[in-house]
């Protein structure tokens, strides 16, 4: 099966998610600290040798103010040095609310006892499962020929 790496960038921790292109299924994997010195390529570089995607998927935010500008900036250094480093496809998908969306999704599993303490990890992640969802959805449906 093929499979595809979600990334929800930031600039403390990076969220990262596992979907699979042949059912279109994405589920949260990891969250990568960030430390000062900068992003961790070796903790990415052991997940993408033992998934080995055929497509990389990073969340960005389409809207431009003045805040996000920097951000945008860092997101596309960040897929730059993606497809520099593995020599795959990178993609990207607008993230808006997509960490609000993750959030909601914890609490309401919480509410129901599936889990317990919601942490920025879980968060992260679970919205790097949510661009990867995004993602699916915008490709539309699979066409079969006879």
């Amino acid at each position: 099966m093929s499979s595809v790496i979600g990334f929800d960038y930031g600039e403390r921790r990076i969220g990262i998610a596992i979907g699979i292109l042949d059912i279109k299924s994405a589920n949260p994997l990891t969250t990568i600290i960030v430390p000062s010195s900068g992003i961790p390529w070796d903790e990415i570089t052991t997940i993408i040798e033992e998934w080995k995607p055929n497509t990389l998927v990073v969340g960005t935010v389409d809207h431009a103010t003045q805040n996000n500008n920097t951000i945008q900036k860092r997101v596309q250094s960040f897929c730059k040095n993606l497809n520099t480093r593995y020599h795959l496809p990178v993609e990207t998908i607008d993230e808006s609310n997509t960490s609000v969306k993750a959030y909601e999704i914890l609490k309401d599993m919480r509410s129901k006892g599936q889990r317990k303490k919601i942490n920025k990890i879980d968060i992260d992640k679970a919205s790097a499962a949510i661009i990867l969802d995004s993602w699916f959805s915008s490709k539309g449906t699979v066409q079969l020929n006879d």
